[in-house]
């Protein structure tokens, strides 16, 4: 695992899927130094990518923006891009921000790994946000 002073990254393969755990802050300072990786990543052309954010601590418009960044990369090479994102603070700014919609988001990882619906279809959480 590589030590960031806000944040840490954690790839592996599991099956087909390439998963990318973040913890900790995804704030501007994080983002640009992730934008390199995780565009290495996408160029690698992964037919699945499961972001798993659920310990992300903090997430602001930058963290939005790289998340925009790398979903449209894949969109480009048809890969697919999942968010594992279990956080109401989170969901709920996804959803203010109209981009709720336009990730596929799950609440669990074995349900990333295996989920098989369309692109951009949300789960309700526990905060009834979609």
């Amino acid at each position: 695992m590589m030590q960031h002073p806000t944040y840490d990254i954690r790839e592996r393969t599991v099956n087909d899927s390439t998963v990318i755990e973040l913890s900790g802050e995804l704030d501007l300072m994080a983002s640009t130094e992730l934008v390199a990786c995780l565009d290495a990543v996408c160029e690698a052309g992964p037919s699945r990518l499961v972001l798993d954010l659920r310990r992300v601590t903090f997430l602001d418009c930058s963290g939005l923006a790289l998340l925009c960044r790398i979903r449209n990369r894949l969109a480009g090479g048809r890969g697919r891009l999942l968010l594992v994102l279990d956080d109401s603070r989170h969901r709920r700014l996804l959803r203010l921000t109209g981009l709720s919609y336009t990730f596929d988001i799950v609440t669990d990882l074995p349900t990333a790994l295996t989920r098989t619906s369309p692109p951009g279809r949300t789960d309700t959480g526990a905060d009834g946000i979609t």
